[in-house]
Protein backbone atom coordinates (compact mmCIF):
# COMPACT_ATOMS: atom_id res chain seq x y z
CA UNK A 1 0.00 0.00 0.00
CA UNK A 2 2.98 2.11 0.91
CA UNK A 3 4.16 1.65 -2.16
CA UNK A 4 1.74 2.66 -3.98
CA UNK A 5 0.95 5.53 -2.55
CA UNK A 6 4.40 6.92 -3.21
CA UNK A 7 4.22 6.10 -7.17
CA UNK A 8 1.09 8.18 -7.13
CA UNK A 9 3.07 10.67 -5.03
CA UNK A 10 6.02 10.63 -7.62
CA UNK A 11 3.58 10.55 -10.64
CA UNK A 12 1.74 13.41 -9.80
CA UNK A 13 4.92 15.42 -9.32
CA UNK A 14 6.25 14.55 -12.86
CA UNK A 15 2.86 15.87 -13.75
CA UNK A 16 3.02 19.40 -12.09
CA UNK A 17 6.92 19.88 -13.01
CA UNK A 18 5.70 19.06 -16.83
CA UNK A 19 2.89 21.68 -16.48
CA UNK A 20 5.00 24.34 -15.32
CA UNK A 21 7.63 23.72 -18.35
CA UNK A 22 5.12 24.00 -20.79
CA UNK A 23 3.46 27.01 -19.01
CA UNK A 24 6.69 29.12 -19.21
CA UNK A 25 7.97 27.49 -22.84
CA UNK A 26 4.73 28.88 -23.98
CA UNK A 27 4.80 32.33 -22.07
CA UNK A 28 8.43 32.68 -24.13
CA UNK A 29 6.93 31.59 -27.74
CA UNK A 30 3.64 34.23 -27.17
CA UNK A 31 6.40 37.02 -26.29
CA UNK A 32 8.58 36.14 -29.55
CA UNK A 33 5.12 36.49 -31.54
CA UNK A 34 4.31 40.00 -30.31
CA UNK A 35 8.29 40.96 -30.77
CA UNK A 36 7.82 39.82 -34.25
CA UNK A 37 4.51 41.24 -35.00
CA UNK A 38 6.15 44.72 -33.60
CA UNK A 39 8.54 44.84 -35.81
CA UNK A 40 6.43 44.13 -38.38
CA UNK A 41 6.09 47.55 -41.11
CA UNK A 42 3.10 48.78 -41.21
CA UNK A 43 1.67 48.69 -44.43
CA UNK A 44 0.37 51.58 -46.39
CA UNK A 45 -3.24 51.97 -46.86
CA UNK A 46 -5.09 54.21 -49.50
CA UNK A 47 -8.28 54.18 -47.82
CA UNK A 48 -6.64 55.80 -44.63
CA UNK A 49 -6.45 58.97 -46.91
CA UNK A 50 -9.79 59.96 -47.73
CA UNK A 51 -10.02 62.56 -45.24
CA UNK A 52 -8.26 65.81 -46.81
CA UNK A 53 -5.67 65.78 -43.91
CA UNK A 54 -4.34 62.69 -42.65
CA UNK A 55 -4.27 62.00 -38.13
CA UNK A 56 -0.72 61.90 -37.04
CA UNK A 57 0.92 59.58 -34.04
CA UNK A 58 3.91 60.47 -32.42
CA UNK A 59 4.75 61.03 -28.91
CA UNK A 60 3.58 63.12 -26.21
CA UNK A 61 6.21 65.48 -26.03
CA UNK A 62 6.97 65.96 -30.04
CA UNK A 63 6.75 69.47 -31.29
CA UNK A 64 4.92 69.34 -34.63
CA UNK A 65 5.08 72.22 -36.71
CA UNK A 66 3.24 72.75 -40.36
CA UNK A 67 5.15 73.28 -43.20
CA UNK A 68 3.46 75.17 -46.39
CA UNK A 69 4.42 77.12 -49.68
CA UNK A 70 2.36 80.46 -49.12
CA UNK A 71 3.89 83.26 -51.54
CA UNK A 72 1.15 86.65 -52.12
CA UNK A 73 1.73 88.84 -55.28
CA UNK A 74 0.20 91.33 -54.29
CA UNK A 75 -1.26 94.09 -57.13
CA UNK A 76 -0.43 97.50 -55.24
CA UNK A 77 -3.06 100.45 -57.36
CA UNK A 78 -4.25 102.08 -53.71
CA UNK A 79 -3.98 105.35 -55.31
CA UNK A 80 -6.18 104.48 -58.20
CA UNK A 81 -10.30 104.55 -58.61
CA UNK A 82 -10.71 101.40 -60.52
CA UNK A 83 -14.24 100.77 -61.63
CA UNK A 84 -15.75 98.18 -60.02
CA UNK A 85 -16.83 95.87 -62.26
CA UNK A 86 -12.97 95.52 -63.90
CA UNK A 87 -11.63 94.82 -60.49
CA UNK A 88 -14.78 92.45 -60.51
CA UNK A 89 -13.36 90.55 -63.55
CA UNK A 90 -9.73 90.49 -62.38
CA UNK A 91 -10.00 88.35 -59.06
CA UNK A 92 -13.11 86.52 -60.70
CA UNK A 93 -10.89 85.17 -63.48
CA UNK A 94 -7.84 84.29 -61.12
CA UNK A 95 -10.27 82.60 -58.78
CA UNK A 96 -11.47 80.51 -61.33
CA UNK A 97 -8.42 79.69 -62.69
CA UNK A 98 -7.05 79.23 -59.14
CA UNK A 99 -10.16 75.93 -59.15
CA UNK A 100 -9.81 74.90 -62.80
CA UNK A 101 -6.04 74.00 -62.12
CA UNK A 102 -6.94 72.29 -59.01
CA UNK A 103 -9.41 70.20 -60.67
CA UNK A 104 -6.98 69.38 -63.69
CA UNK A 105 -4.10 68.81 -61.47
CA UNK A 106 -6.51 66.43 -59.47
CA UNK A 107 -7.83 64.61 -62.96
CA UNK A 108 -4.36 64.27 -64.17
CA UNK A 109 -2.97 62.21 -61.13
CA UNK A 110 -6.18 59.96 -62.06
CA UNK A 111 -5.63 60.35 -65.83
CA UNK A 112 -9.30 61.73 -65.93
CA UNK A 113 -8.83 64.84 -67.66
CA UNK A 114 -11.84 66.51 -68.84
CA UNK A 115 -11.80 68.67 -72.15
CA UNK A 116 -14.53 70.76 -71.78
CA UNK A 117 -12.93 72.73 -68.80
CA UNK A 118 -9.29 72.55 -68.77
CA UNK A 119 -6.00 74.96 -68.78
CA UNK A 120 -4.62 72.51 -71.28
CA UNK A 121 -7.50 71.87 -73.58
CA UNK A 122 -7.81 76.12 -74.56
CA UNK A 123 -7.66 76.41 -78.16
CA UNK A 124 -4.63 78.72 -78.67
CA UNK A 125 -2.16 78.28 -81.76
CA UNK A 126 -0.65 81.59 -81.45
CA UNK A 127 2.74 81.01 -80.07
CA UNK A 128 3.10 83.76 -77.75
CA UNK A 129 -0.63 83.54 -76.46
CA UNK A 130 0.25 79.87 -75.66
CA UNK A 131 3.43 81.41 -73.80
CA UNK A 132 1.23 83.51 -72.14
CA UNK A 133 -1.25 80.15 -70.92
CA UNK A 134 1.75 78.48 -69.76
CA UNK A 135 3.03 81.87 -67.53
CA UNK A 136 -0.40 82.45 -66.10
CA UNK A 137 -0.19 78.48 -65.21
CA UNK A 138 2.98 78.58 -62.95
CA UNK A 139 1.91 81.52 -61.68
CA UNK A 140 -1.29 80.90 -60.16
CA UNK A 141 0.33 77.61 -59.02
CA UNK A 142 3.25 79.48 -57.17
CA UNK A 143 0.90 82.67 -56.08
CA UNK A 144 -1.59 83.46 -54.26
CA UNK A 145 -3.43 87.08 -55.39
CA UNK A 146 -4.21 90.19 -53.54
CA UNK A 147 -5.09 93.57 -54.86
CA UNK A 148 -4.98 96.68 -53.46
CA UNK A 149 -7.11 99.44 -54.92
CA UNK A 150 -10.04 101.89 -54.22
CA UNK A 151 -13.25 101.95 -56.23
CA UNK A 152 -15.36 104.72 -57.97
CA UNK A 153 -18.55 105.22 -56.10
CA UNK A 154 -21.18 101.87 -56.59
CA UNK A 155 -23.39 99.57 -54.51
CA UNK A 156 -22.92 95.79 -54.55
CA UNK A 157 -25.62 93.63 -52.90
CA UNK A 158 -24.79 90.14 -51.38
CA UNK A 159 -26.35 87.11 -51.68
CA UNK A 160 -28.87 88.29 -48.99
CA UNK A 161 -29.50 91.74 -49.59
CA UNK A 162 -32.60 92.93 -51.29
CA UNK A 163 -33.73 96.14 -53.31
CA UNK A 164 -35.28 97.79 -50.26
CA UNK A 165 -31.66 97.99 -48.97
CA UNK A 166 -30.86 100.63 -51.43
CA UNK A 167 -32.54 103.99 -50.01
CA UNK A 168 -32.46 105.25 -53.35
CA UNK A 169 -35.41 106.41 -55.91
CA UNK A 170 -36.15 103.34 -58.66
CA UNK A 171 -35.77 106.03 -61.51
CA UNK A 172 -32.18 106.56 -60.10
CA UNK A 173 -30.54 103.31 -59.95
CA UNK A 174 -30.85 99.82 -61.96
CA UNK A 175 -29.60 97.28 -60.97
CA UNK A 176 -26.94 94.72 -63.13
CA UNK A 177 -25.73 91.15 -62.57
CA UNK A 178 -22.45 90.70 -62.38
CA UNK A 179 -21.45 87.23 -64.52
CA UNK A 180 -19.23 84.67 -62.47
CA UNK A 181 -17.73 82.61 -64.50
CA UNK A 182 -18.53 79.31 -64.08
CA UNK A 183 -19.52 76.33 -65.72
CA UNK A 184 -19.22 76.01 -69.63
CA UNK A 185 -17.84 79.16 -69.63
CA UNK A 186 -14.83 79.02 -67.39
CA UNK A 187 -11.97 78.00 -69.65
CA UNK A 188 -13.56 80.98 -72.81
CA UNK A 189 -13.33 83.89 -69.96
CA UNK A 190 -9.92 82.58 -69.32
CA UNK A 191 -9.14 82.97 -72.98
CA UNK A 192 -10.87 86.07 -73.37
CA UNK A 193 -8.92 87.84 -70.60
CA UNK A 194 -5.53 86.24 -72.07
CA UNK A 195 -6.71 88.21 -75.29
CA UNK A 196 -7.32 90.94 -73.54
CA UNK A 197 -5.00 91.24 -71.01
CA UNK A 198 -2.98 94.04 -72.66
CA UNK A 199 -5.79 96.18 -72.94
CA UNK A 200 -6.76 95.99 -69.09
CA UNK A 201 -3.43 97.29 -68.47
CA UNK A 202 -4.51 99.86 -70.68
CA UNK A 203 -8.05 100.45 -68.62
CA UNK A 204 -5.82 100.88 -65.30
CA UNK A 205 -3.75 103.33 -66.31
CA UNK A 206 -6.68 105.19 -67.53
CA UNK A 207 -8.11 105.10 -64.27
CA UNK A 208 -8.60 108.17 -62.06
CA UNK A 209 -5.83 108.65 -59.24
CA UNK A 210 -7.34 109.27 -55.96
CA UNK A 211 -7.86 113.06 -54.70
CA UNK A 212 -8.07 113.58 -51.59
CA UNK A 213 -9.66 117.29 -51.91
CA UNK A 214 -12.07 116.05 -54.68
CA UNK A 215 -15.51 116.36 -53.40
CA UNK A 216 -16.88 112.57 -55.31
CA UNK A 217 -20.01 113.67 -53.39
CA UNK A 218 -21.31 116.16 -55.69
CA UNK A 219 -20.83 114.08 -58.97
CA UNK A 220 -22.55 111.25 -57.39
CA UNK A 221 -25.71 114.13 -56.78
CA UNK A 222 -25.38 115.67 -60.26
CA UNK A 223 -26.17 112.37 -61.51
CA UNK A 224 -29.36 111.92 -59.34
CA UNK A 225 -30.77 114.99 -59.68
CA UNK A 226 -30.11 115.03 -63.85
CA UNK A 227 -32.12 111.57 -63.46
CA UNK A 228 -29.00 109.85 -64.76
CA UNK A 229 -29.29 105.91 -63.59
CA UNK A 230 -26.56 104.28 -61.68
CA UNK A 231 -25.60 100.69 -61.28
CA UNK A 232 -26.32 98.62 -58.44
CA UNK A 233 -24.24 95.72 -59.31
CA UNK A 234 -25.73 92.14 -57.32
CA UNK A 235 -22.73 89.94 -56.72
CA UNK A 236 -21.23 86.74 -55.41
CA UNK A 237 -20.30 87.52 -52.36
CA UNK A 238 -22.09 86.69 -49.11
CA UNK A 239 -23.79 89.91 -46.93
CA UNK A 240 -25.77 92.24 -47.40
CA UNK A 241 -25.55 96.24 -49.27
CA UNK A 242 -22.30 97.70 -49.42
CA UNK A 243 -20.88 100.76 -50.33
CA UNK A 244 -17.64 101.12 -52.09
CA UNK A 245 -15.93 104.59 -53.00
CA UNK A 246 -12.74 107.19 -52.72
CA UNK A 247 -11.35 107.29 -49.15
CA UNK A 248 -11.95 103.84 -48.92
CA UNK A 249 -8.61 100.86 -49.31
CA UNK A 250 -10.40 97.58 -50.28
CA UNK A 251 -8.28 94.39 -50.06
CA UNK A 252 -8.84 91.70 -52.73
CA UNK A 253 -8.11 87.98 -51.78
CA UNK A 254 -7.61 85.02 -54.17
CA UNK A 255 -6.13 82.78 -51.34
CA UNK A 256 -5.80 78.81 -51.77
CA UNK A 257 -6.84 79.11 -47.72
CA UNK A 258 -5.50 75.66 -47.34
CA UNK A 259 -1.92 76.91 -47.99
CA UNK A 260 -1.84 78.50 -44.30
CA UNK A 261 -0.85 77.04 -41.40
CA UNK A 262 -2.93 79.71 -39.21
CA UNK A 263 -5.72 78.83 -40.86
CA UNK A 264 -5.74 75.22 -39.06
CA UNK A 265 -6.36 73.94 -35.97
CA UNK A 266 -4.74 70.87 -34.21
CA UNK A 267 -6.75 68.31 -31.77
CA UNK A 268 -4.75 65.99 -30.11
CA UNK A 269 -6.52 62.83 -28.71
CA UNK A 270 -4.62 60.57 -26.15
CA UNK A 271 -4.35 57.01 -25.81
CA UNK A 272 -5.31 55.80 -29.25
CA UNK A 273 -2.88 52.89 -30.48
CA UNK A 274 -0.88 53.48 -33.25
CA UNK A 275 -1.64 50.04 -34.83
CA UNK A 276 -5.43 51.35 -35.86
CA UNK A 277 -3.90 53.74 -38.38
CA UNK A 278 -1.94 53.40 -41.43
CA UNK A 279 0.85 56.33 -42.41
CA UNK A 280 3.02 56.79 -44.97
CA UNK A 281 6.80 56.51 -44.60
CA UNK A 282 7.40 60.73 -43.97
CA UNK A 283 4.09 61.09 -42.08
CA UNK A 284 2.84 63.58 -44.63
CA UNK A 285 -0.41 64.16 -46.05
CA UNK A 286 -0.91 64.57 -50.06
CA UNK A 287 1.45 67.15 -51.12
CA UNK A 288 -1.72 68.68 -53.22
CA UNK A 289 -3.47 69.61 -49.81
CA UNK A 290 -0.43 70.68 -48.09
CA UNK A 291 3.06 69.35 -46.04
CA UNK A 292 2.17 68.18 -43.04
CA UNK A 293 3.13 67.13 -39.56
CA UNK A 294 6.47 65.95 -39.05
CA UNK A 295 6.76 63.52 -36.57
CA UNK A 296 9.33 61.31 -34.34
CA UNK A 297 9.01 57.33 -34.46
CA UNK A 298 12.35 57.06 -31.73
CA UNK A 299 9.72 57.03 -28.39
CA UNK A 300 6.22 56.01 -29.40
CA UNK A 301 5.17 54.69 -25.48
CA UNK A 302 2.22 57.13 -24.75
CA UNK A 303 1.12 57.92 -28.09
CA UNK A 304 -0.69 60.72 -28.97
CA UNK A 305 -2.92 61.19 -31.95
CA UNK A 306 -2.76 64.66 -33.81
CA UNK A 307 -5.09 65.46 -36.79
CA UNK A 308 -4.59 69.02 -38.15
CA UNK A 309 -7.80 70.04 -39.59
CA UNK A 310 -8.84 73.27 -41.52
CA UNK A 311 -11.05 76.03 -39.24
CA UNK A 312 -13.36 77.93 -41.76
CA UNK A 313 -14.14 80.43 -38.63
CA UNK A 314 -10.51 80.39 -37.59
CA UNK A 315 -9.88 81.41 -41.64
CA UNK A 316 -11.93 84.61 -40.94
CA UNK A 317 -10.96 85.16 -37.48
CA UNK A 318 -7.34 85.76 -39.23
CA UNK A 319 -8.89 88.05 -41.82
CA UNK A 320 -10.20 90.00 -38.25
CA UNK A 321 -6.89 89.98 -36.77
CA UNK A 322 -5.42 90.77 -39.90
CA UNK A 323 -7.38 94.42 -39.63
CA UNK A 324 -6.86 94.63 -35.97
CA UNK A 325 -3.08 94.80 -36.32
CA UNK A 326 -3.39 97.31 -39.54
CA UNK A 327 -5.16 99.42 -36.78
CA UNK A 328 -2.68 98.81 -33.75
CA UNK A 329 0.31 99.86 -36.60
CA UNK A 330 -1.27 103.14 -36.30
CA UNK A 331 -1.79 103.22 -32.72
CA UNK A 332 -5.95 103.00 -32.82
CA UNK A 333 -7.30 100.63 -30.38
CA UNK A 334 -9.98 98.64 -32.60
CA UNK A 335 -12.06 95.27 -31.28
CA UNK A 336 -14.35 92.59 -33.09
CA UNK A 337 -17.82 91.66 -32.04
CA UNK A 338 -19.24 87.78 -31.41
CA UNK A 339 -22.47 88.67 -33.44
CA UNK A 340 -21.13 90.59 -36.18
CA UNK A 341 -17.81 89.90 -38.55
CA UNK A 342 -15.86 93.20 -39.26
CA UNK A 343 -13.61 95.14 -37.09
CA UNK A 344 -15.00 98.09 -35.21
CA UNK A 345 -13.52 101.69 -33.41
CA UNK A 346 -15.79 101.40 -30.20
CA UNK A 347 -19.28 100.22 -31.38
CA UNK A 348 -18.73 101.99 -34.91
CA UNK A 349 -17.87 99.46 -37.48
CA UNK A 350 -14.48 100.90 -39.20
CA UNK A 351 -13.26 97.67 -41.37
CA UNK A 352 -15.89 95.20 -43.24
CA UNK A 353 -15.50 91.67 -44.28
CA UNK A 354 -17.10 89.54 -47.13
CA UNK A 355 -15.58 86.96 -49.16
CA UNK A 356 -16.67 84.09 -51.16
CA UNK A 357 -15.34 80.79 -50.94
CA UNK A 358 -15.32 78.10 -53.40
CA UNK A 359 -13.59 74.96 -53.21
CA UNK A 360 -11.82 76.28 -50.75
CA UNK A 361 -10.54 79.63 -52.82
CA UNK A 362 -11.45 82.92 -51.74
CA UNK A 363 -12.10 85.92 -53.56
CA UNK A 364 -13.54 89.28 -52.23
CA UNK A 365 -11.96 90.24 -49.14
CA UNK A 366 -11.97 93.36 -46.92
CA UNK A 367 -12.74 97.37 -46.87
CA UNK A 368 -10.70 99.56 -44.76
CA UNK A 369 -12.74 103.41 -44.17
CA UNK A 370 -9.86 106.17 -43.66
CA UNK A 371 -11.18 108.80 -45.41
CA UNK A 372 -14.69 107.98 -46.60
CA UNK A 373 -17.50 110.47 -47.01
CA UNK A 374 -20.59 109.26 -45.05
CA UNK A 375 -22.64 110.33 -47.17
CA UNK A 376 -22.81 107.88 -49.60
CA UNK A 377 -23.59 105.58 -46.68
CA UNK A 378 -26.92 107.20 -46.40
CA UNK A 379 -28.56 105.85 -49.78
CA UNK A 380 -27.94 102.17 -48.30
CA UNK A 381 -28.84 100.18 -45.24
CA UNK A 382 -25.33 99.45 -45.37
CA UNK A 383 -24.59 95.53 -44.11
CA UNK A 384 -27.97 95.75 -42.02
CA UNK A 385 -26.52 98.80 -40.03
CA UNK A 386 -27.14 102.71 -40.35
CA UNK A 387 -24.94 105.12 -41.72
CA UNK A 388 -24.45 106.50 -38.09
CA UNK A 389 -23.30 103.23 -37.24
CA UNK A 390 -19.79 103.21 -39.41
CA UNK A 391 -16.44 105.18 -38.78
CA UNK A 392 -13.75 106.50 -41.04
CA UNK A 393 -10.19 106.98 -40.08
CA UNK A 394 -10.26 110.71 -40.36
CA UNK A 395 -12.67 110.60 -37.52
CA UNK A 396 -10.67 109.31 -35.15
CA UNK A 397 -9.03 111.42 -32.29
CA UNK A 398 -5.91 109.52 -32.62
CA UNK A 399 -5.61 110.39 -36.48
CA UNK A 400 -6.65 114.67 -35.87
CA UNK A 401 -3.82 114.34 -33.11
CA UNK A 402 -1.31 113.40 -35.53
CA UNK A 403 0.77 116.26 -37.50
CA UNK A 404 -1.81 117.38 -40.55
CA UNK A 405 1.03 119.56 -42.31
CA UNK A 406 1.46 119.11 -45.88
CA UNK A 407 4.92 117.81 -47.03
CA UNK A 408 6.08 118.25 -50.80
CA UNK A 409 2.83 119.00 -52.07
CA UNK A 410 1.07 116.12 -51.19
CA UNK A 411 -1.71 116.39 -48.84
CA UNK A 412 -2.26 114.19 -45.53
CA UNK A 413 -4.65 111.98 -46.22
CA UNK A 414 -2.76 110.57 -49.15
CA UNK A 415 0.34 110.25 -46.97
CA UNK A 416 -1.87 108.32 -44.54
CA UNK A 417 -3.51 106.28 -47.61
CA UNK A 418 0.66 105.58 -48.43
CA UNK A 419 1.09 104.60 -44.53
CA UNK A 420 -2.12 102.54 -44.62
CA UNK A 421 -0.79 100.52 -47.83
CA UNK A 422 2.75 99.29 -46.32
CA UNK A 423 1.10 98.60 -42.76
CA UNK A 424 -1.47 96.24 -44.32
CA UNK A 425 0.93 94.55 -46.53
CA UNK A 426 3.34 94.19 -43.32
CA UNK A 427 -0.02 92.72 -41.74
CA UNK A 428 -0.99 90.39 -44.28
CA UNK A 429 2.51 89.14 -44.32
CA UNK A 430 2.44 88.86 -40.13
CA UNK A 431 -0.74 87.00 -39.40
CA UNK A 432 -0.53 84.81 -42.30
CA UNK A 433 3.16 84.22 -42.49
CA UNK A 434 3.55 84.37 -45.82
CA UNK A 435 6.75 85.80 -48.45
CA UNK A 436 4.99 88.32 -50.76
CA UNK A 437 5.71 90.03 -53.91
CA UNK A 438 4.73 93.48 -55.02
CA UNK A 439 3.95 94.66 -58.10
CA UNK A 440 1.53 97.45 -60.07
CA UNK A 441 1.41 95.82 -63.11
CA UNK A 442 -1.09 93.07 -64.16
CA UNK A 443 0.74 91.65 -66.64
CA UNK A 444 2.94 90.06 -64.15
CA UNK A 445 0.36 87.69 -64.48
CA UNK A 446 2.06 86.26 -67.88
CA UNK A 447 5.59 86.90 -66.68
Amino acid sequence: MIKIYLIVQIALHIIVFCGKKKLKNEKICAKQICASLKRLKLKRNKKAYIQIHNTLNGNKNTTHTLHMKNKICIFDLSEKLIDYKLAFDLQNVLHQSKIILHKENSLNSSNRLSNSNSLNTLNITNKSKLGKLKNLKKNIEKYDFCFVLQHTPCYTLGSSADSNDIHLDEKNYYIEEIEEVCNNSESNKILQFINKYENVKDEIEKCEIYDEKKNYFDSFLYNINNKIKIPVYRINRGGKATYHGPGQLVLYFIFNLKNYSSNYNEKRVQNLSRNHYNFPKDGSTRKKDSECLSYDEKNTNNPTNIECLFDLHKTINNFQKMGMEIMKKLNVKTHTKNDSIGVFYNDKKLISIGLKIRKYVSMHGMSVNFNINKNFLKYLLSCGMNHNDYTSLHELDEMKNKESTRENGIAHHNSLLRELTVHSIQSLKTIFNANIKITSDIRDIFA
